[in-house]
């Protein structure tokens, strides 16, 4: 499957790369990594984002194209999404993606909602970056230091510095072939797990006294109010890091971390141990994304409702 994906990658003139909105390492280094490994192949590409990168993102590059409001479809010849199963999810530029008949889906989420003339999707894998690092693989592109970074960043990211359960043998074999290339593991390490502002502990105390127990202290919550981030000056990203602060507690199964956005939606992070799978209820409400790490967005609800409900679903598992 690979080597059709990337044979009609390579054949294409130009690709533009779309990812998620508020793009994670998993999205936004693989897609550099793809970018620059198409680019090394003589083929015009770049990476299309709803907005600048953040600072935790743009450690390695921020060369992307932003929306704005008198943007037009991109004149690429292709469209790929990557780590993106949906249109709306690529935010702005979501809207041009389904308008070119030339399009592929890459992503290891579960069943991506989105029609594309060619797909690479597997959902054992531990993250999307695995795929990219199988496409340049089956091809005779040149694994560069630069290359590996990016796929390392996304694959670390995505399996909790490889702690998750998704990681296997194939992730090993993946990640042996990264480091011979040179890569600086150290330096990329302490840029993805090291670095705090001052804002990013002051929003992460005032999440751990917003934190609530239920069923027995099997069900923890967190939340922050947009009145709260912008109190320390915080942006929407400086709260990223904190998805997995509730779930972190003691006996703990299953978690979810709300953050209301300033426009009044509320940014939902689930997590959750053992057998235990939310992918299901985030769905539920409209999100989507693996067993133990999903999320999904309320709009027109209260932050206190928002965690009503989703309590409420995670106490009938």
């Amino acid at each position: 499957m690979q080597h059709k994906v990337m044979e009609h990658l390579t054949s294409r003139s130009s690709v533009a790369i779309f990812v998620h909105v508020n793009p994670d390492w998993d999205c936004i280094g693989s897609a550099f990594a793809l970018r620059n490994a198409l680019r090394s192949a003589g083929i015009k590409s770049d990476i299309f984002t709803d907005e600048p990168l953040n600072r935790h993102l743009s450690i390695l590059e921020t060369d992307v194209v932003c929306y704005t409001p008198d943007a037009v479809a991109p004149a690429y010849q292709c469209y790929c999404a990557v780590d993106v199963g949906t249109p709306d999810r690529m935010g702005e530029w979501g809207r041009f993606f389904t308008q070119n008949p030339d399009t592929v889906c890459i992503d290891h989420h579960h069943l991506p909602q989105i029609v594309t003339a060619v797909n690479y999707i597997e959902p054992s894998r531990s993250a999307t970056g695995e795929l990219i690092y199988e496409l340049i693989a089956s091809s005779d592109i040149c694994l560069t230091r630069e290359i590996a970074s990016y796929l390392y960043c996304a694959i670390s990211s995505d399996t909790g510095s490889f702690q998750y359960a998704s990681v296997n043998r194939r992730t090993y074999e993946i990640l042996i072939a990264l480091t011979d290339t040179g890569i600086n593991t150290t330096y990329l390490c302490s840029m993805l797990y090291e670095r705090n502002t001052l804002t990013q502990l002051q929003l992460k105390a005032e999440a751990i006294n917003s934190i609530q127990l239920f069923s027995g202290g099997r069900i923890a919550t967190a939340k922050l109010t947009n009145e709260v981030i912008e109190k320390y000056g915080a942006t929407k990203s400086d709260a990223d890091a904190l998805a997995q602060l509730p779930r972190s507690i003691d006996g703990v199964m299953m978690s979810a971390f709300l953050k209301e956005l300033p426009d009044g939606s509320i940014r939902v992070n689930l997590r959750s141990l053992g057998d235990y799978n939310i992918e299901p209820i985030a769905r539920k409400f409209g999100g989507g994304g693996h067993r133990k790490a999903a999320g999904c967005t309320f709009n027109n609800i209260t932050l206190e409702e928002a965690e009503k409900q989703l309590v409420q679903e995670m106490e009938k598992l």
